[in-house]
């Protein structure tokens, strides 16, 4: 992976984080955990407690961000599915928390059931593009208190690749804990191979709920990696501009690091900025090219602090599977990759995140592909400028039968898995075959094919127990 886009200056970067220490230091943020509180006052920063306000000295700042780890792992259920996180890697998961599913067949949207979310789970599993599994929509057909308990034991059994989930509560994570811990052989085991990972999200402007604080510090004396998801909204909950957006988002990310770090210095942290505009026309979250571009700046400021980037990359505003959301979804996804971010978020989600759909899971994927080679660049050595194969096979020659091109053609060029690149003949004999419609058919065989490594019978009954147990003690 090669990062061949900066949009900020090293002097810019600079700025946007002395402003955010500056806040920090002297304006504050507002942390409403007693718990929270006091971790942070001990560790010498001031605090408003009636107001539970709390300023951060830059010093202790610059001290916690010397303690988080540069590289670390995320676990799969297999071994095959570990993910190691070092700068120079780029992986992708899926989008997160939809609310509704799109009906292919109808072309509306519907809330999800738990059969949802298994096929889903499925084809994420299987997907080649997609490294990290996170849960893309939320079964309805379970009690409020207890849908995200619902979703990822659902989840982690149709997935034997790494999970980021985002609990609703510090209950929920206790038992996405224990199911993790279930599948792993033990809290200590889950501590050393995170099969799990958490997405927290301040508040903004500047605040962190003391279910959130709470969330961070639990997750934290867990030892599991967490990523801080500041999200932003230009000219609504932060300024209009971009860099002030991108300055106060840094600190909502900075209170929530310090809060981690004291907890369980060296835990893994993702830099998970979600900074986006708002469209003044409609009030809605605008999934253009603004968000790219914070995005890319983003992966800039995780790279400054020598943390990993985990950014929104295929982002739409569209409510179906169209001509918009390709050009939405590639436009913003590529400014983050090239800037080098470590994972790209977004697959199979519509409408700002609030639409899953499995046709465009399997879309994304190959628009996925297309991030990739570009992410990659080109390769320039000796062997690759192929200077002495120009000269042999010299004037009026070709390639075709050559031992460079079998060497390098799969590796150099994209080779579609969904997109057709045959004469329109041909395509019209296969049925004249629109993407949406191969990507259902590519959905089908998925679920017609693709098997899952299942776990222990123990295991199964364990969870089982567990999520009965949560229901009776959670649900109301």
């Amino acid at each position: 992976m090669k990062s061949v886009l900066t949009l900020l200056s090293e002097k810019e970067i600079e700025a946007i984080h002395n402003a955010s220490v500056r806040i920090l230091e002297q304006g504050g943020a507002l942390v409403r955990s007693p718990r929270a509180l006091k971790v942070l006052a001990d560790a010498g920063a001031k605090i408003d407690t009636e107001k539970k306000l709390v300023r951060v000295p830059s010093s202790l700042v610059k001290e916690c961000l010397r303690k988080h780890p540069t590289s670390f792992t995320l676990s799969g259920r297999i071994r095959r599915n570990d993910l190691p996180i070092t700068p120079d890697r780029m992986y992708a998961h899926n989008g997160g928390g939809c609310l509704n599913i799109l009906d292919a067949n109808s072309g509306k949207a519907r809330t999800a059931t738990a059969k949802d979310v298994e096929v889903l789970s499925k084809l994420l599993d299987a997907l080649d593009n997609i490294h990290q599994c996170t849960t893309l929509i939320y079964v309805s057909d379970a009690p409020p208190e207890v849908r995200g308990i619902h979703t990822s034991v659902n989840l982690l059994r149709n997935t034997t690749k790494n999970c980021v989930f985002t609990p609703y509560n510090v209950s929920n994570l206790e038992v996405i804990v224990r199911l993790a811990a279930t599948i792993v052989g033990g809290k200590d085991e889950l501590r050393k191979t995170p099969l799990i990972q958490f997405g927290i999200s301040p508040t903004s402007p500047l605040e962190l709920s003391e279910d959130v604080a709470d969330q961070l510090m639990k997750a934290a004396a867990y030892n599991l990696p967490v990523a801080i998801l500041p999200c932003p909204l230009a000219g609504g909950t932060s300024p209009a501009t971009l860099a002030g957006t991108l300055v106060q988002q840094n600190v909502e990310f900075l209170v929530s690091h310090v809060i981690v770090q004291l907890v369980n210095p060296g835990n893994s942290v993702f830099y998970s900025g979600r900074a986006m505009s708002m469209d003044m026309r409609t009030g809605v979250s605008a999934m253009g090219v603004e968000f790219g571009l914070m995005s890319a700046a983003t992966v800039q400021l995780a790279r400054y602090y020598n943390l990993p980037s985990d950014v929104y990359g295929l982002a739409t505003n569209s409510k179906s599977v169209d001509e918009q959301t390709a050009l939405e979804k590639t436009a913003v996804g590529l400014l983050p990759a090239l800037a080098g971010a470590n994972f790209l978020s977004g697959a199979g989600s519509l409408e700002m995140g609030m639409t899953a759909s499995p046709e465009q899971l399997v879309i994304d994927n190959e628009i996925l592909q297309i991030i990739f080679r570009a992410s990659r660049g080109i390769d320039v050595s000796s062997e690759t400028l192929a200077a002495d194969l120009i000269e042999k096979v010299g004037p009026g020659g070709h390639y075709l039968g050559t031992e460079h091109t079998r060497k390098f053609y799969l590796h150099e060029h994209y080779v579609p898995q969904l997109s057709d690149r045959s004469v329109r003949a041909d395509w019209e004999k296969a049925g004249s075959k629109e993407m949406v419609k191969r990507a259902g058919e590519r959905v089908d065989k998925i679920l017609k094919e693709h098997s899952i490594e299942p776990l222990d019978r123990d295991v199964e009954k364990e969870l089982e127990k567990i999520v009965a147990e949560a229901d009776k003690e959670l649900a109301r």
